[in-house]
């Protein structure tokens, strides 16, 4: 008889293990982007911080219990998306948050 012991693996089991470095990922991808973001300009700056974006939106969808979002009250157009095990924090714009959800 085969049963499913208590340490079996599971794919919920498997995600909440690999959770904290998916999040890594994609926050390291987020300032990788935003370093080359400052290096280059026109149409490679734009697509850059567009990356950086895009990862920091996905960060917040996927593990919105890591991620802090903070208004920025020098740059009222700007939200600070910072991840507590990353030690750091980058801006994004705050209309792609809509709504506040989350904001302190």
């Amino acid at each position: 008889m085969n049963r499913r012991g208590q340490n079996a693996v599971t794919f919920k089991g498997l995600l909440k293990k690999t959770a904290p470095a998916n999040a890594g990922r994609l926050m390291h991808r987020a300032r990788t982007a935003n370093r080359l973001a400052k290096t280059v300009s026109g149409r490679a700056r734009a697509a850059a911080y567009r990356v950086k974006t895009d990862a920091l939106v996905t960060l917040t969808k996927r593990f919105p219990d890591r991620v802090e979002l903070r208004r920025d009250f020098r740059h009222p157009q700007m939200v600070a998306v910072a991840v507590a095990a990353a030690g750091f924090g980058l801006h994004a714009p705050a209309q792609i948050f809509a709504a506040g959800e989350g904001l302190r």
